[in-house]
């Protein structure tokens, strides 16, 4: 290291750097990336200790151990996913988001369809979530993308997500695709799929560049769902009926997806 260079902020040891940054916030964390070349690289190891101290304070240990997160290798990517979950701000008056983000429950109201979003969407990029029932997906279980227009409720037991020209679903139950209260056909589009249940891990894939929404289970590619999705940001949302349902979401990011090459 240049001794006449050594005392500038952006020259300073790695170690210091750690110390520095592990006092920041996530949003004062970003912004230092954005200063310099040796800052990025000191931050954009996600096993750092800067996301190492982040995520000790914005989860508990037993949630930072739990299954729910062993999908994801780094700190880093564990603080990505806190961002990119549930929304207790965008939901229905019915939902309660617990687990900073990362699940939903349902309050027991009858005659209600009730709607959730995540707290970040997307209009450029490629984006995958995981999504998991926890409890039985009940009588209408969609799950699909919105915009911020569509709503997050109406009276008794509809396919919400779909219903308008503001969202995209699929209805887990009947294996049906709703766009504008239109049906689209059956899906997945593979042979003797067996019935949707709940505790498996389903993959909504969001690929913004060409317009595409589809899905995965059990790494099996199930189809393109829906094509020429509009530019507007999108968000991941579902859409439930069951009294005591329970959903759980992780994103997984700009991942290699199950779907075949072309």
């Amino acid at each position: 290291m240049d001794v006449c260079n050594a005392s500038l902020p952006q020259h300073l040891p790695d170690l210091v750097l750690d110390i520095i940054f592990s006092n920041l916030k996530l949003s004062d964390l970003y912004s230092c990336m954005l200063v310099c070349r040796n800052w990025n690289r000191a931050i954009n190891d996600g096993s750092s200790e800067p996301w190492k101290s982040i995520c000790r304070r914005e989860l508990t240990k037993e949630f930072l151990e739990s299954d729910h997160l062993s999908p994801l290798k780094s700190h880093k990517d564990k603080i990505r996913a806190l961002c990119h979950s549930w929304n207790p701000d965008d939901c229905s008056k019915n939902i309660v988001v617990e687990n900073r983000g990362f699940t939903f429950v349902r309050n027991l109201i009858a005659e209600s369809t009730d709607m959730v979003r995540t707290k970040i969407g997307y209009n450029t990029g490629k984006h995958t979530w995981e999504i998991t029932w926890i409890e039985p997906l009940g009588t209408v279980a969609m799950i699909g993308v919105s915009t911020k227009d569509a709503p997050l409720r109406c009276d008794g037991y509809e396919q919400l997500l779909g219903a308008n020209k503001y969202s995209w679903g699929w209805n887990l139950v009947g294996n049906t695709l709703v766009h504008n209260a239109i049906p689209h056909g059956n899906y997945p589009l593979l042979k003797n799929i067996p019935k949707n249940q709940f505790g498996e891990n389903l993959r909504l894939v969001l690929d913004c560049e060409i317009g595409t929404l589809h899905f995965e289970k059990n790494n099996v590619f199930l189809g393109i769902a829906f094509e020429n999705l509009p530019t507007t940001k999108l968000y991941p949302s579902v859409s439930v009926v069951y009294g005591k349902s329970k959903v759980k979401v992780l994103y997984i990011g700009n991942t290699e997806s199950a779907r075949r090459k072309t």
